[in-house]
């Protein structure tokens, strides 16, 4: 059956959780279910067949999506087409259209199981089982001798950005004869993490692992992660920020303040009416660029220095009134049947004495106090 979808599906958009055979109210560690079975089933070494490869990388697209706090709240939103292409926001500008897959499904499975092998992946997640209860220095298990050790360090947003380096700590075990005593020892590496450094990448520390009698020590892989930020969400080298504004601001205008990711208070005015999920986009301020390499477009004025890094994403939640008294109603209604261009000169006349009023230091109520 899932061939069958698969092949009746490729041409055309792509429901993500169907794909993982979830429902929209799957929680992460349901999605991170769904994809390792699906991966590990239809994996190209496993099943070459073409309907298999189908599959194994339109899984891979899915999890990389679902598994993206903001990429999963567009496509909640706009589906694959909106999250791809963009819709119209009626103001002749498009919301979303910021994401393509334009990574190997390949390479989606070996961040996730740490192996580009279906049978090493298994064979891991075998040895897991086998090894919970046990507890060490990581929060991995232990693993055979001369196997691969992977441990998970967490950095933050900042750190990501501006780049660090950690002493990390593992405990390796050598067996020097066959069935002898095995001896352990604490090894002490330092993790060089990169300006720019992406979510999920791994620093491979070759002859760091565990050994026996006969097999070589194998490699130690730690695994640079980004704790939760409060403010921001990474989405590629962009940062997204989600502003909640009420519906006064989002029609007439306000000035949003914040401080980016390198502790610097940003001005963002805004200036055009927004409304729910529409995006500002402030160059420059959003994640170093791994590498520091520029990408500026063709008639682009950012210099070179801003385009070594991403750009921050303001998305407005606009957040409407519960309740609304009678008068409010008829002003709020009156307001938007004033003409545009032209107005009678009854009706400016009107407007200045009924704005003279509101505005009033002593009795006028349009500050907000009230």
């Amino acid at each position: 059956l899932q061939r069958k979808l698969a092949v009746r599906r490729a041409a055309g958009p792509m429901d993500y959780y169907e794909e993982l055979g979830l429902s929209r109210s799957a929680s992460g560690i349901d999605i991170n279910k769904a994809y390792r079975k699906l991966s590990l089933k239809y994996h190209p070494d496993k099943d070459d067949s073409p309907a298999a490869s189908v599959i194994f990388a339109r899984v891979a697209e899915a999890f990389e999506v679902l598994s993206s706090s903001p990429l999963k709240a567009l496509f909640d939103v706009l589906g694959e087409v909106g999250l791809k292409q963009g819709v119209p926001d009626g103001k002749g500008n498009l919301k979303g259209g910021h994401y393509k897959f334009d990574v190997s499904p390949v390479s989606v499975f070996e961040q996730f199981h740490g192996t580009q092998n279906p049978y090493r992946a298994l064979m891991d997640v075998s040895n897991a089982f086998e090894q919970l209860g046990r507890t060490g220095f990581a929060s991995v298990s232990d693993g055979e001798h001369g196997a691969q050790r992977t441990f998970d360090v967490f950095f933050t947003l900042e750190e990501l950005h501006s780049g660090v380096e950690r002493r990390v700590e593992h405990v390796r075990k050598t067996q020097s004869t066959p069935g002898g005593a095995v001896t352990s020892e604490t090894r002490t590496l330092t993790l060089r993490i990169p300006p720019g450094c992406e979510h999920g990448r791994r620093f491979v520390f070759e002859n760091e692992g565990n050994s026996k009698c006969g097999v070589d020590r194998g490699p130690v892989v730690y695994v640079a992660n980004a704790k939760t930020h409060a403010a921001f969400s990474r989405a590629g080298d962009d940062l997204v920020f989600v502003k909640k504004m009420s519906l006064i601001d989002g029609l007439c205008g306000c000035v949003v303040t914040l401080v980016g990711i390198d502790g610097v208070q940003l001005t963002v005015p805004v200036t055009d009416v927004v409304d729910g999920g529409s995006t500002k986009v402030v160059a420059g301020e959003g994640m170093a660029r791994l590498g520091g390499v520029a990408t500026q477009e063709t008639g682009s004025n950012l210099s070179s220095s801003t385009s070594k890094r991403g750009d921050l994403l303001v998305v407005f939640d606009l957040v409407f009134p519960r309740t609304m008294s009678p008068t409010q109603r008829a002003l709020l209604r009156a307001a938007f049947f004033f003409p545009k261009s032209d107005p009678q000169k009854e009706h400016t006349k009107a407007a200045t004495a009924f704005l003279l009023a509101a505005n009033d230091g002593v009795k006028g109520w349009s500050t907000g106090g009230k």
